[in-house]
Parts: C-alpha cells; structure tokens; sequence
C-alpha cells in the first residue's frame, strides 16, 4: 500500500476557500504531483514528479527541499 501517490490539482485553497475557476486556477488546474515509495534492503528511496509551470518553479525549488526533510523525519 501507498507505494504510488498521484495528486491532481483542480483548484487551491484560499484560506477556507476553495477556489476552482478563474486566471489562477487555469494556470495550475490539470497538473501533478506524483511521489513514488520504494524500499529496497530497509531502505525507502522517493521519487517525486512534479507537472507545474515555470511561474511555480522557484516556489518548488524553495519549498520541497524542506518539506521533502520533514518527510524524511516521519519515514524514520
């Protein structure tokens, strides 16, 4: 279990909003993140797959560096 996730983004929140339509969204609606687990001798290698647009690349490359060592953190 849970060796493949996929995410389909639709929309954002905006605090407890979800927004679904307009400029914002069309530019983000229909992309992915997919994270692929796997373990080999005890240990979980991840692999993530991002679909964005350029405008989003420095918030990835800022964030999930992060995010991905808290990840990390949970595994152990």
């Amino acid at each position: 279990p849970a060796k493949f996730v996929s995410i389909l983004h639709y929309g954002f929140l905006d605090g407890e909003n979800e927004i679904t339509t307009g400029e914002q969204v069309e530019k983000w609606a229909g992309g992915h993140e997919n994270y692929t687990f796997q373990e080999i001798n005890s240990v979980t290698t991840l692999t993530v797959d991002i679909d964005t647009i350029d405008e989003y690349l420095d918030y990835f490359n800022q964030t999930y560096p992060n995010a991905l060592e808290k990840l990390k953190e949970l595994l152990n």
